[in-house]
């Protein structure tokens, strides 16, 4: 009995970590069930990992600003309570892997009321590599999910994380993806990538040629909760791929801010000031929200 329930609390300790450590989902992991006659589920009690509260902002580098990234549907509360929690950026998942991939629809709420809110909105996709559905059909569903919704898109970020649920084929990976950021620059849109080198290498083979022009969006923790974060800076990054600088860096996950657990992130600053000003030209001829364009290069 000893063995099967140290068996199932790992079994449960790396679903939630791998639902909430990064921006995705529980339905894009694989886990073998484990057989029931291996134990009596009565006579288990679960340990639970719970998202521990974020520490305030103490930001004596005028080099970041704070950014959070989150999959959840939210409420106009909380997006303000994140702007006053000098929060200046917030990157919405706007494409679920479910099934063979679908537009999720909770972020069009999210984006109105972070636009309300007067947050920084960057879009993210979590694509579906195994799906019927090619790259570029997929970003079709994001993109024309959010346009129909009077939202304007500047750019796009695309998660590249968890081999497990990728091609065990590096071609076939980097197809896919490129799939994605040809059809994404085709409507004139900046495109990033959301990883990290060990994602990156199993994935794509440390894929070298993807793209001078690809902003990078890195994480790097040493577990979830706030003791698991990692300096809030670039300091640690190391060039791989085709990535020379990051434009993002992850550096805390499952924390809880605001009733909402996200994850954090830094980014360079002078970026939101910029952005505002392109985001105030667009709106000027537009009456659609803009998404997009808050992390430059």
């Amino acid at each position: 009995m000893k063995i099967a329930e140290r068996m199932l609390k790992l079994v449960i300790f790396t679903l939630f970590v791998s639902a909430c450590a990064r921006p995705q989902d529980l339905d894009t992991n694989r886990v073998l069930p484990l057989s029931q006659e291996l134990f009596n589920v009565s006579d288990i009690k679960f340990e639970q990992i719970e998202a521990k509260p974020a520490p305030e902002i103490v930001n004596n580098d005028a080099s970041y600003g704070y950014a959070v990234d989150f999959s959840l549907p939210t409420s106009l509360s909380q997006m303000k309570c994140l702007k006053s929690a000098n929060y200046a950026a917030i990157f919405v998942r706007a494409f679920t892997p479910s099934g063979s991939g679908a537009f999720d629809t909770n972020s069009v709420a999210t984006i109105r009321n972070a636009y309300s809110a007067g947050l920084g909105i960057e879009v993210y996709m979590t694509p579906q590599p195994i799906s019927s559905l090619q790259g570029y059909q997929q970003f079709d569903l994001l993109y024309n999910g959010l346009v129909n919704n009077g939202i304007t898109v500047r750019s796009i970020w695309i998660q590249v994380t968890s081999p497990v649920n990728w091609s065990k084929t590096v071609t076939t990976n980097i197809n896919f993806i490129n799939s994605i950021i040809s059809r994404a620059q085709q409507h004139g849109l900046s495109v990033g990538i959301y990883t990290s080198q060990y994602d990156w290498n199993q994935i794509t083979g440390n894929w070298v040629t993807a793209g001078s022009n690809l902003m990078l969006w890195y994480w790097n923790v040493y577990g979830p909760g706030v003791t698991g974060e990692t300096p809030a800076t670039f300091a640690d990054f190391r060039a791989f791929g085709s990535f020379k600088q990051p434009s993002v860096k992850q550096y805390a996950q499952v924390e809880s801010l605001c009733n909402l657990v996200v994850n954090r992130d830094v980014y360079a600053v002078g970026i939101p000031a910029a952005a505002a000003a392109a985001t105030k030209t667009d709106l000027t001829n537009s009456k659609n929200i803009v998404v997009g364009g808050v992390i430059r290069q």
